[in-house]
Protein backbone atom coordinates (compact mmCIF):
# COMPACT_ATOMS: atom_id res chain seq x y z
CA UNK A 1 0.00 0.00 0.00
CA UNK A 2 2.77 2.49 0.32
CA UNK A 3 4.92 1.57 -2.96
CA UNK A 4 1.63 2.19 -4.23
CA UNK A 5 1.61 5.77 -2.49
CA UNK A 6 4.68 6.37 -3.23
CA UNK A 7 4.09 5.56 -6.89
CA UNK A 8 1.28 7.99 -7.34
CA UNK A 9 3.62 10.76 -7.03
CA UNK A 10 2.90 14.04 -5.54
CA UNK A 11 -0.44 15.09 -4.46
CA UNK A 12 -1.95 17.62 -6.92
CA UNK A 13 -2.18 21.25 -5.91
CA UNK A 14 -4.66 22.82 -4.00
CA UNK A 15 -6.83 24.83 -6.50
CA UNK A 16 -7.91 27.09 -3.81
CA UNK A 17 -4.10 27.89 -2.55
CA UNK A 18 -3.10 28.02 -6.36
CA UNK A 19 -5.50 30.63 -7.08
CA UNK A 20 -4.64 32.59 -4.33
CA UNK A 21 -1.10 32.71 -5.36
CA UNK A 22 -2.02 33.65 -8.82
CA UNK A 23 -4.07 36.69 -7.45
CA UNK A 24 -1.45 38.11 -5.97
CA UNK A 25 1.32 37.95 -8.63
CA UNK A 26 -1.34 39.27 -11.07
CA UNK A 27 -2.06 42.23 -8.48
CA UNK A 28 1.94 42.92 -8.16
CA UNK A 29 2.31 42.85 -11.94
CA UNK A 30 -0.39 45.01 -12.36
CA UNK A 31 0.56 47.99 -10.00
CA UNK A 32 3.64 47.97 -11.62
CA UNK A 33 3.27 47.72 -15.00
CA UNK A 34 0.45 50.22 -14.71
CA UNK A 35 2.62 52.67 -13.33
CA UNK A 36 5.10 52.18 -16.41
CA UNK A 37 1.87 52.31 -18.80
CA UNK A 38 0.47 55.63 -17.02
CA UNK A 39 4.60 56.69 -16.45
CA UNK A 40 4.92 56.79 -20.25
CA UNK A 41 1.85 57.68 -21.38
CA UNK A 42 1.79 61.31 -19.49
CA UNK A 43 4.75 62.19 -21.52
CA UNK A 44 4.36 60.42 -25.07
CA UNK A 45 2.77 63.50 -26.64
CA UNK A 46 4.98 65.96 -25.69
CA UNK A 47 8.25 63.61 -26.77
CA UNK A 48 6.04 62.90 -29.96
CA UNK A 49 6.18 66.44 -30.76
CA UNK A 50 9.55 66.92 -29.49
CA UNK A 51 10.56 64.79 -31.91
CA UNK A 52 8.75 64.57 -34.96
CA UNK A 53 8.12 68.89 -34.84
CA UNK A 54 4.45 68.82 -35.40
CA UNK A 55 1.66 68.65 -33.17
CA UNK A 56 0.00 66.56 -35.83
CA UNK A 57 2.49 63.82 -35.69
CA UNK A 58 2.72 63.59 -32.18
CA UNK A 59 -1.23 62.25 -32.55
CA UNK A 60 0.29 59.40 -34.23
CA UNK A 61 2.15 58.20 -30.91
CA UNK A 62 -1.23 57.15 -29.44
CA UNK A 63 -2.40 55.40 -32.60
CA UNK A 64 0.53 53.07 -32.89
CA UNK A 65 0.39 52.11 -29.17
CA UNK A 66 -3.23 51.54 -29.63
CA UNK A 67 -3.00 49.51 -32.91
CA UNK A 68 0.33 48.09 -30.62
CA UNK A 69 -1.72 46.75 -28.23
CA UNK A 70 -4.00 45.21 -30.79
CA UNK A 71 -1.58 43.49 -31.89
CA UNK A 72 0.01 42.16 -28.74
CA UNK A 73 -3.88 41.32 -27.78
CA UNK A 74 -3.94 38.75 -30.28
CA UNK A 75 -0.69 37.33 -30.23
CA UNK A 76 -0.80 36.68 -26.22
CA UNK A 77 -4.06 34.65 -26.81
CA UNK A 78 -2.08 33.07 -29.23
CA UNK A 79 0.64 31.86 -27.41
CA UNK A 80 -1.41 31.69 -24.20
CA UNK A 81 -3.85 29.00 -26.31
CA UNK A 82 -0.90 26.80 -27.28
CA UNK A 83 1.58 27.10 -24.06
CA UNK A 84 -0.43 28.63 -20.65
CA UNK A 85 -1.27 32.08 -19.07
CA UNK A 86 2.32 32.30 -17.74
CA UNK A 87 4.42 32.47 -20.94
CA UNK A 88 1.50 34.86 -22.98
CA UNK A 89 1.75 37.41 -19.85
CA UNK A 90 5.16 37.50 -19.72
CA UNK A 91 5.91 37.51 -23.35
CA UNK A 92 3.68 40.56 -23.35
CA UNK A 93 5.75 42.48 -20.48
CA UNK A 94 8.91 41.44 -22.26
CA UNK A 95 7.65 43.54 -25.52
CA UNK A 96 6.76 46.39 -23.64
CA UNK A 97 10.13 46.34 -21.85
CA UNK A 98 11.88 46.45 -24.87
CA UNK A 99 9.31 49.19 -26.40
CA UNK A 100 10.24 51.40 -23.19
CA UNK A 101 14.31 51.26 -24.76
CA UNK A 102 13.39 51.60 -28.09
CA UNK A 103 11.59 54.71 -26.99
CA UNK A 104 14.51 56.17 -24.96
CA UNK A 105 16.87 55.43 -27.68
CA UNK A 106 14.93 57.05 -29.99
CA UNK A 107 14.71 60.06 -28.15
CA UNK A 108 18.50 60.25 -27.95
CA UNK A 109 18.56 59.99 -31.71
CA UNK A 110 15.55 61.94 -32.67
CA UNK A 111 14.17 59.34 -34.56
CA UNK A 112 10.72 59.58 -34.83
CA UNK A 113 10.00 56.73 -36.89
CA UNK A 114 12.09 54.44 -34.55
CA UNK A 115 9.98 56.49 -31.73
CA UNK A 116 6.38 54.72 -33.55
CA UNK A 117 8.20 51.43 -33.33
CA UNK A 118 9.06 51.62 -29.81
CA UNK A 119 5.32 52.91 -28.94
CA UNK A 120 3.84 49.90 -30.89
CA UNK A 121 6.16 47.55 -28.73
CA UNK A 122 4.91 49.70 -25.64
CA UNK A 123 1.46 49.39 -26.75
CA UNK A 124 1.51 45.43 -25.51
CA UNK A 125 1.85 46.42 -21.56
CA UNK A 126 -1.72 47.65 -21.69
CA UNK A 127 -3.03 44.35 -23.09
CA UNK A 128 -1.03 42.34 -21.61
CA UNK A 129 -2.80 44.10 -18.46
CA UNK A 130 -6.13 43.40 -19.36
CA UNK A 131 -5.40 40.06 -20.64
CA UNK A 132 -4.59 39.34 -17.01
CA UNK A 133 -7.88 39.82 -15.76
CA UNK A 134 -8.68 36.76 -17.63
CA UNK A 135 -5.99 34.71 -16.03
CA UNK A 136 -7.66 35.86 -12.67
CA UNK A 137 -10.39 33.99 -13.08
CA UNK A 138 -9.29 30.73 -14.28
CA UNK A 139 -9.26 28.59 -11.23
CA UNK A 140 -12.01 31.08 -9.57
CA UNK A 141 -14.79 29.20 -8.28
CA UNK A 142 -17.87 30.38 -10.65
CA UNK A 143 -19.19 32.61 -8.00
CA UNK A 144 -16.19 34.36 -7.27
CA UNK A 145 -15.13 34.98 -11.07
CA UNK A 146 -16.32 38.51 -10.89
CA UNK A 147 -13.95 38.94 -7.22
CA UNK A 148 -11.21 37.81 -9.12
CA UNK A 149 -10.96 39.99 -12.66
CA UNK A 150 -12.06 43.01 -10.79
CA UNK A 151 -9.79 42.57 -8.02
CA UNK A 152 -7.26 42.33 -10.58
CA UNK A 153 -8.21 45.26 -12.61
CA UNK A 154 -9.10 47.88 -9.57
CA UNK A 155 -5.30 47.79 -8.60
CA UNK A 156 -4.48 49.07 -11.95
CA UNK A 157 -5.62 52.85 -10.74
CA UNK A 158 -3.04 52.51 -8.40
CA UNK A 159 -0.01 53.07 -11.20
CA UNK A 160 -2.63 55.55 -12.91
CA UNK A 161 -2.33 57.72 -9.88
CA UNK A 162 1.50 57.24 -9.38
CA UNK A 163 2.48 56.99 -12.76
CA UNK A 164 2.13 60.74 -13.82
CA UNK A 165 4.09 61.77 -10.76
CA UNK A 166 7.27 60.04 -11.56
CA UNK A 167 7.28 62.67 -14.56
CA UNK A 168 9.20 65.17 -12.62
CA UNK A 169 11.73 62.45 -10.93
CA UNK A 170 12.35 60.73 -14.23
CA UNK A 171 13.54 63.98 -16.10
CA UNK A 172 16.15 64.30 -13.38
CA UNK A 173 16.91 60.68 -14.11
CA UNK A 174 17.40 61.73 -17.50
CA UNK A 175 19.47 64.26 -16.76
CA UNK A 176 21.91 62.34 -14.05
CA UNK A 177 22.43 60.18 -17.16
CA UNK A 178 22.84 62.55 -20.03
CA UNK A 179 19.59 61.57 -21.95
CA UNK A 180 16.95 64.17 -22.92
CA UNK A 181 14.31 65.26 -19.74
CA UNK A 182 11.10 63.62 -21.52
CA UNK A 183 12.94 60.39 -21.45
CA UNK A 184 13.67 59.52 -18.45
CA UNK A 185 9.67 58.70 -17.62
CA UNK A 186 10.65 55.56 -20.23
CA UNK A 187 13.51 54.52 -18.10
CA UNK A 188 11.25 54.14 -14.81
CA UNK A 189 8.40 52.03 -17.34
CA UNK A 190 11.32 49.62 -18.47
CA UNK A 191 11.75 48.99 -15.32
CA UNK A 192 8.15 48.62 -14.58
CA UNK A 193 7.54 46.31 -17.30
CA UNK A 194 10.88 44.17 -16.29
CA UNK A 195 9.69 43.57 -13.04
CA UNK A 196 6.28 42.65 -13.98
CA UNK A 197 7.68 40.04 -15.98
CA UNK A 198 9.64 38.45 -14.05
CA UNK A 199 7.11 38.43 -10.95
CA UNK A 200 4.83 36.11 -13.86
CA UNK A 201 7.47 34.30 -15.12
CA UNK A 202 8.47 33.42 -11.12
CA UNK A 203 5.60 33.69 -9.36
CA UNK A 204 2.56 32.01 -11.60
CA UNK A 205 3.35 28.85 -10.95
CA UNK A 206 1.54 26.64 -11.92
CA UNK A 207 0.18 27.80 -14.63
CA UNK A 208 -3.54 28.57 -13.14
CA UNK A 209 -4.76 28.00 -17.04
CA UNK A 210 -2.85 24.79 -17.90
CA UNK A 211 -3.70 23.60 -14.04
CA UNK A 212 -7.84 24.64 -15.06
CA UNK A 213 -6.96 22.20 -17.99
CA UNK A 214 -5.93 19.52 -16.08
CA UNK A 215 -2.34 19.51 -17.88
CA UNK A 216 0.58 18.30 -15.56
CA UNK A 217 2.11 21.03 -14.55
CA UNK A 218 4.42 19.00 -12.66
CA UNK A 219 5.88 17.75 -15.64
CA UNK A 220 5.54 19.81 -18.13
CA UNK A 221 2.86 16.95 -20.02
CA UNK A 222 0.28 18.73 -21.91
CA UNK A 223 -3.01 18.22 -24.10
CA UNK A 224 -2.31 19.48 -27.26
CA UNK A 225 -5.01 22.16 -27.65
CA UNK A 226 -7.61 22.72 -30.67
CA UNK A 227 -6.43 24.61 -33.78
CA UNK A 228 -6.84 28.16 -32.82
CA UNK A 229 -8.98 29.18 -35.43
CA UNK A 230 -11.68 25.99 -34.56
CA UNK A 231 -11.86 27.85 -31.29
CA UNK A 232 -12.25 30.83 -32.90
CA UNK A 233 -14.93 29.16 -34.88
CA UNK A 234 -16.66 28.00 -31.68
CA UNK A 235 -18.04 31.63 -31.10
CA UNK A 236 -20.41 31.16 -34.24
CA UNK A 237 -24.20 30.61 -32.88
CA UNK A 238 -22.80 31.28 -29.13
CA UNK A 239 -25.16 34.48 -28.30
CA UNK A 240 -23.85 35.00 -24.75
CA UNK A 241 -20.22 34.84 -25.53
CA UNK A 242 -21.60 37.32 -29.29
CA UNK A 243 -23.06 39.31 -26.88
CA UNK A 244 -19.83 40.32 -24.35
CA UNK A 245 -17.80 40.54 -27.23
CA UNK A 246 -19.63 43.39 -28.76
CA UNK A 247 -20.44 44.88 -25.02
CA UNK A 248 -16.77 45.10 -24.44
CA UNK A 249 -16.20 46.65 -27.93
CA UNK A 250 -18.85 49.05 -28.19
CA UNK A 251 -18.15 50.26 -24.43
CA UNK A 252 -14.17 50.97 -24.99
CA UNK A 253 -14.97 52.07 -28.05
CA UNK A 254 -17.01 54.91 -27.11
CA UNK A 255 -15.28 55.52 -23.91
CA UNK A 256 -11.76 56.05 -25.60
CA UNK A 257 -13.49 58.32 -28.14
CA UNK A 258 -15.73 60.79 -25.62
CA UNK A 259 -12.73 60.82 -23.21
CA UNK A 260 -10.11 61.72 -25.63
CA UNK A 261 -12.12 64.36 -27.06
CA UNK A 262 -13.76 66.44 -23.63
CA UNK A 263 -10.40 67.86 -22.97
CA UNK A 264 -10.30 69.64 -26.62
CA UNK A 265 -14.06 70.21 -26.33
CA UNK A 266 -12.82 72.11 -22.85
CA UNK A 267 -9.96 73.48 -24.22
CA UNK A 268 -11.43 75.03 -27.22
CA UNK A 269 -13.64 77.09 -24.04
CA UNK A 270 -10.26 78.50 -22.67
CA UNK A 271 -10.38 76.11 -19.70
CA UNK A 272 -6.98 75.54 -17.95
CA UNK A 273 -4.99 72.44 -18.71
CA UNK A 274 -5.06 72.06 -14.83
CA UNK A 275 -8.54 71.76 -14.48
CA UNK A 276 -8.86 69.58 -17.42
CA UNK A 277 -6.24 67.41 -15.43
CA UNK A 278 -8.25 67.10 -12.75
CA UNK A 279 -11.34 65.86 -14.68
CA UNK A 280 -9.60 63.37 -16.49
CA UNK A 281 -8.30 62.43 -12.94
CA UNK A 282 -11.94 61.68 -12.14
CA UNK A 283 -12.90 59.61 -15.13
CA UNK A 284 -9.63 57.54 -14.50
CA UNK A 285 -10.69 56.91 -11.14
CA UNK A 286 -14.09 55.82 -12.34
CA UNK A 287 -12.33 53.42 -14.58
CA UNK A 288 -10.56 51.26 -12.52
CA UNK A 289 -11.49 52.87 -8.38
CA UNK A 290 -14.94 50.41 -8.25
CA UNK A 291 -14.33 47.42 -10.17
CA UNK A 292 -14.64 45.18 -7.07
CA UNK A 293 -18.08 46.86 -6.70
CA UNK A 294 -19.18 45.47 -10.01
CA UNK A 295 -17.21 41.86 -9.47
CA UNK A 296 -19.17 41.44 -6.35
CA UNK A 297 -22.18 42.91 -8.10
CA UNK A 298 -21.70 40.24 -10.93
CA UNK A 299 -21.25 37.84 -8.52
CA UNK A 300 -24.07 38.09 -6.18
CA UNK A 301 -26.85 38.83 -9.13
CA UNK A 302 -25.14 37.37 -12.22
CA UNK A 303 -23.33 39.29 -15.44
CA UNK A 304 -26.27 40.59 -17.53
CA UNK A 305 -27.99 42.98 -14.81
CA UNK A 306 -24.69 44.75 -14.03
CA UNK A 307 -24.10 44.56 -17.63
CA UNK A 308 -27.63 46.20 -18.73
CA UNK A 309 -27.50 48.67 -16.01
CA UNK A 310 -23.28 49.33 -16.92
CA UNK A 311 -24.86 49.94 -20.10
CA UNK A 312 -27.33 52.38 -19.12
CA UNK A 313 -25.21 54.35 -17.11
CA UNK A 314 -23.27 55.32 -19.79
CA UNK A 315 -26.25 56.33 -22.04
CA UNK A 316 -26.85 58.68 -19.08
CA UNK A 317 -23.03 59.81 -18.65
CA UNK A 318 -23.35 60.92 -22.52
CA UNK A 319 -26.36 62.74 -22.35
CA UNK A 320 -24.71 64.48 -18.89
CA UNK A 321 -21.63 65.41 -21.03
CA UNK A 322 -23.33 66.05 -24.47
CA UNK A 323 -25.48 68.55 -22.92
CA UNK A 324 -22.68 70.58 -21.40
CA UNK A 325 -20.59 73.16 -23.15
CA UNK A 326 -17.00 73.02 -23.12
CA UNK A 327 -16.89 75.65 -19.87
CA UNK A 328 -19.06 73.79 -17.77
CA UNK A 329 -16.29 72.23 -16.06
CA UNK A 330 -18.64 70.31 -13.26
CA UNK A 331 -21.54 68.97 -15.82
CA UNK A 332 -18.50 67.60 -17.61
CA UNK A 333 -16.97 65.97 -15.02
CA UNK A 334 -19.89 64.19 -13.55
CA UNK A 335 -20.51 63.45 -16.96
CA UNK A 336 -17.03 62.14 -17.41
CA UNK A 337 -16.71 60.19 -14.04
CA UNK A 338 -19.63 58.30 -14.92
CA UNK A 339 -18.52 57.46 -17.89
CA UNK A 340 -15.48 55.85 -16.45
CA UNK A 341 -17.65 54.31 -13.84
CA UNK A 342 -19.76 52.64 -16.15
CA UNK A 343 -17.57 51.28 -18.47
CA UNK A 344 -16.31 49.26 -15.35
CA UNK A 345 -19.49 47.67 -15.33
CA UNK A 346 -19.76 46.54 -18.69
CA UNK A 347 -16.07 45.89 -19.05
CA UNK A 348 -16.30 43.59 -15.61
CA UNK A 349 -19.67 42.20 -16.36
CA UNK A 350 -19.12 41.08 -20.03
CA UNK A 351 -15.55 39.66 -19.50
CA UNK A 352 -17.61 37.41 -16.68
CA UNK A 353 -20.03 36.53 -18.86
CA UNK A 354 -17.75 35.92 -21.81
CA UNK A 355 -15.49 33.67 -19.46
CA UNK A 356 -18.87 31.36 -18.34
CA UNK A 357 -20.30 31.07 -21.84
CA UNK A 358 -17.45 29.59 -23.70
CA UNK A 359 -15.52 26.40 -22.87
CA UNK A 360 -12.49 25.95 -21.33
CA UNK A 361 -10.13 24.90 -24.48
CA UNK A 362 -11.79 28.30 -26.41
CA UNK A 363 -11.30 30.63 -23.90
CA UNK A 364 -7.89 31.94 -24.74
CA UNK A 365 -9.09 32.37 -27.95
CA UNK A 366 -11.64 34.12 -27.46
CA UNK A 367 -10.40 36.14 -25.10
CA UNK A 368 -7.80 37.59 -26.71
CA UNK A 369 -9.79 38.00 -30.09
CA UNK A 370 -12.05 40.21 -27.75
CA UNK A 371 -9.17 42.42 -26.59
CA UNK A 372 -7.64 42.84 -29.92
CA UNK A 373 -11.45 43.35 -31.05
CA UNK A 374 -11.52 46.37 -28.50
CA UNK A 375 -7.71 47.80 -29.21
CA UNK A 376 -9.12 47.67 -32.98
CA UNK A 377 -12.03 49.61 -32.41
CA UNK A 378 -10.62 52.10 -30.01
CA UNK A 379 -7.96 52.90 -32.08
CA UNK A 380 -10.74 53.73 -35.17
CA UNK A 381 -13.01 55.24 -32.59
CA UNK A 382 -10.28 57.89 -31.46
CA UNK A 383 -9.64 58.84 -34.99
CA UNK A 384 -13.26 59.15 -36.12
CA UNK A 385 -13.85 60.87 -33.01
CA UNK A 386 -11.51 64.45 -33.85
CA UNK A 387 -13.27 64.28 -37.17
CA UNK A 388 -16.92 63.90 -35.66
CA UNK A 389 -15.44 66.68 -32.93
CA UNK A 390 -14.30 69.24 -35.57
CA UNK A 391 -17.26 69.56 -38.19
CA UNK A 392 -20.43 68.19 -36.17
CA UNK A 393 -19.47 69.44 -32.24
CA UNK A 394 -18.97 67.31 -29.19
CA UNK A 395 -22.86 67.07 -29.24
CA UNK A 396 -22.75 65.42 -32.15
CA UNK A 397 -20.44 62.91 -31.03
CA UNK A 398 -22.09 61.80 -27.92
CA UNK A 399 -25.33 61.38 -29.76
CA UNK A 400 -23.22 58.88 -32.48
CA UNK A 401 -21.58 57.26 -29.21
CA UNK A 402 -25.14 56.38 -27.63
CA UNK A 403 -26.30 54.92 -31.44
CA UNK A 404 -23.66 52.47 -30.82
CA UNK A 405 -24.60 51.70 -27.40
CA UNK A 406 -27.46 50.95 -28.39
CA UNK A 407 -26.25 47.67 -30.24
CA UNK A 408 -25.43 45.54 -27.09
CA UNK A 409 -28.25 47.15 -25.53
CA UNK A 410 -30.99 45.70 -27.86
CA UNK A 411 -29.09 42.61 -27.98
CA UNK A 412 -28.97 41.50 -24.51
CA UNK A 413 -32.74 40.71 -24.40
CA UNK A 414 -32.42 38.73 -27.73
CA UNK A 415 -29.95 36.55 -26.25
CA UNK A 416 -31.92 36.12 -23.25
CA UNK A 417 -35.08 34.83 -25.10
CA UNK A 418 -32.51 32.29 -26.97
CA UNK A 419 -31.09 31.20 -24.23
CA UNK A 420 -34.56 30.51 -22.35
CA UNK A 421 -36.10 28.75 -25.76
CA UNK A 422 -33.20 26.54 -25.64
CA UNK A 423 -33.17 25.64 -22.06
CA UNK A 424 -37.41 24.86 -23.03
CA UNK A 425 -36.63 22.36 -25.37
CA UNK A 426 -35.98 19.02 -24.05
CA UNK A 427 -32.96 17.72 -24.38
CA UNK A 428 -34.02 14.95 -26.43
CA UNK A 429 -35.72 16.75 -28.96
CA UNK A 430 -32.90 19.10 -29.40
CA UNK A 431 -30.07 18.30 -32.25
CA UNK A 432 -27.44 16.69 -32.01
Amino acid sequence: MKASDESAGPPPPDHSRVQRRTVRTLVVAEVVSGSGIATGFAVTSLLAEDIGGSATLAGLSQTAATLGGAVAAGAVAALTHVRGRRPGLAAGYLVAAVGAVVCTVSAVQRDFALFLVGMVLYGAAGATGLQARFAAADLAAPQQRGKAMSLVLTTTVVGAVVGPNLTGPGAELARSVGLPPLSGTFLFAMVGFGIAFAAIAVFLRPDPLLLARGEDTETGERVKPPPLREMLGALRGNGPAVLAILAIVAGHLVMIAVMAMTGIHMHHAQVGLGVIGMVLSGHLAGMYGFSTLFGWLVDKYGSRPVLYGGLAGMLLSLWISGSADGADVAQLAVGLALLGLTWSAVLVAASVLLSESVDLAARPAAQGFSDMAMNIAAAGGAAFSGVVLERFGFGTLTMISAFVLLLPLFALPAVRRSAASRRAVPSADRPS
